[in-house]
């Protein structure tokens, strides 16, 4: 026969793993029903790269690294090592260098990231002719050689192109804009994108990284820091 006092000692146990159990329980379907009286969960989730981020990303990377180098430099014209003239060549060097690496940064992303695969104008007129009549006309109005497309397969809408000094345009498309029956919510969106990188400039970018990294190092050397 059992020992009633060994169930009796052994009951609190249970009621207290019972009570926790249940106190989980109800933790959880708080939680559930938070969820569905409130926001939708894709919504609680990050949100998906895109590829402006990226860009914006390698604005700050690479301006954070001037500023970095700007320290030994600017100890450098200090000792005596390099004049001023020759600080500011080496800090428009490294950011010229910041400016050819990007097209190649930006396509490693794409790939990466994205899983995007880059078509020819031809492949594009296979299964769409007349987007692409319209890509090869407006990119000879704008002088934009050799586009190349970067079909990416993404919900958003995002159209982004990017490019070196306009002679190796890229134009990142999410593959659904390829497909759509409505070519005419398309065509304007397209345009409007290599339009804008026809008028842009990431060169000017990096000269104004330039400068403001001149001034650092100016600051630096006038504070005396390096003695």
């Amino acid at each position: 026969m059992p020992d009633p006092l060994v169930n009796y000692s052994r009951d609190p146990v249970v009621m207290r793993k019972s009570g926790g159990l249940n106190n989980i329980l109800r933790w959880n379907n708080c939680i559930k029903i938070s969820i569905h009286a409130g926001s939708n969960p894709a919504k609680i989730m990050a949100k998906p790269l895109k590829p402006s981020t990226v860009l914006g990303i390698y604005y700050l990377t690479t301006f954070v690294i001037g500023a970095g180098l700007a320290f030994p430099v600017a100890r450098c014209v200090a000792i005596g090592e390099i004049g001023a003239r020759g600080s500011a060549i080496l800090t428009l060097c490294w950011n010229v260098l910041f400016v050819m690496l990007l097209p190649m940064v930006l396509d490693w992303a794409e790939r990466r990231y994205f899983k995007a695969r880059f078509v020819a104008l031809e492949d594009i007129a296979k299964t769409n002719p007349e987007l692409a009549l319209m890509i090869g006309e407006h990119c000879k109005k704008l002088s934009l050689p050799g586009l190349r497309l970067a079909v990416v397969d993404t919900a958003s809408e995002e159209l982004f192109s990017y490019g070196l000094w306009r002679t190796n345009p890229r134009l990142i498309i999410p593959d659904a804009m390829l497909t759509q029956s409505d070519k005419a919510l398309a065509i304007p969106s397209i345009e409007a994108e290599l339009s804008r990188f026809a008028n842009q400039d990431h060169t000017l970018v990096f000269l104004i990284f330039t400068a403001i990294q001149c001034i650092i190092q100016q600051l630096l050397i006038a504070a005396k820091i390096f003695g």
